[in-house]
């Protein structure tokens, strides 16, 4: 027999959140390099101001005090740039604006695989003309190169 809804007995059942991903089963709260980490980084950023500041007293002080931390966007930028496209030359980095992608063949004609990169780059007029975007994908400045790309493989 079954009770009617206001006899039954009620029960909270809370969702019980672990302390960790359940992805991983790591915590954030273990990882014991963060701190020290961040403490150099900002180790290295208050260092950096220290010596935009200390410049900027030296010459003519027109840079805000706010501002100067904020100096440090360009050299960051250039670190992000050379470790995407493996290149300080900014003429390398036009896959970032624009660029013609083609899909690799499925057959081993042509692979890359880590070491093939350079090989393939080069083969088809290099950092300037392709850019392999990932292992299914590469991607060519001129539209010309993408349709004879297409043309000899497919």
């Amino acid at each position: 027999m079954k009770l009617s809804p206001k006899k039954q007995p009620k029960f909270i059942q809370f969702k019980s959140l672990p302390p960790y991903d359940n992805d991983t089963g790591l915590s954030m709260a273990d990882d014991e390099e963060f701190w020290p980490v961040m403490g150099i980084l900002f180790a290295i950023w208050g260092a950096w101001t220290g010596i935009i500041h200390f410049i900027d007293w030296l010459t003519f002080d027109a840079v805000p005090w706010w501002a100067e931390p904020f100096t440090v966007a360009p050299a960051i930028f250039i670190m992000v740039m050379n470790e995407k496209y493996d290149s300080l030359n900014p003429l390398h980095w036009w896959p970032m604006f624009w660029g013609y992608k083609a899909k690799l063949p499925e057959e081993d004609r042509i692979m890359i695989r880590p070491l093939d990169t350079d090989r393939i780059v080069q083969q088809h007029g290099g950092p300037l003309n392709v850019h392999i975007m990932d292992y299914e994908h590469i991607k060519f400045r001129r539209k010309k190169d993408a349709v004879m790309f297409g043309l000899k493989y497919f």
